[in-house]
């Protein structure tokens, strides 16, 4: 079995109005509650943290899987989307859609056209962030080509 530590470290003082600072090997960020939820809308928040987990895990995967299957000069494009619900007295993320845009050679377009459905589910089932999310959060996976 491979393991690999992955550490972060938090500070916050006060209430939800504070700021809080996350920092690890490569992030710097301020966090605080996001504005919507009534917090103070500052640097990032979990529940976009998440959603960005998930999303660079997916494009990362993606384009592994592809490269493997045999398919070059490969440009993705990704919006992700969370949606989190309130739900028996707790938030909750309910879903997260990926939306790549997969720009690829003509002469590749009806050979990925075939294979995508395969691949999409290959790419999902590689990613470290979907498994851990899997039976919590839906992942939905709307792509186009370029």
């Amino acid at each position: 079995m491979v393991q690999h530590e992955f550490k972060v470290q938090t500070k916050w003082e006060g209430g939800r109005e504070s700021v809080g600072q996350l920092n690890g090997d490569i992030i710097d960020e301020q966090m605080s509650i996001p504005a919507g939820l009534g917090g103070n809308g500052t640097g990032t928040n979990p529940d976009e943290l998440l959603v960005s987990a998930a999303s660079s895990c997916y494009i990362i995967s993606l384009a592994a899987v592809l490269e493997r299957a045999g398919f070059t000069d490969i440009q993705i494009s990704q919006s992700s989307i969370g949606l989190a619900i309130f739900e028996n007295t707790k938030f909750r993320m309910d879903t997260i859609t990926h939306y790549p845009e997969i720009t690829i050679a003509s002469d590749q377009k009806e050979r990925l056209n075939k294979r995508l459905p395969q691949l999409l589910k290959v790419a999902d089932n590689n990613c470290m962030i979907s498994n851990s999310l899997r039976g919590n959060v839906a992942i939905k996976i709307s792509p186009k080509i370029k």
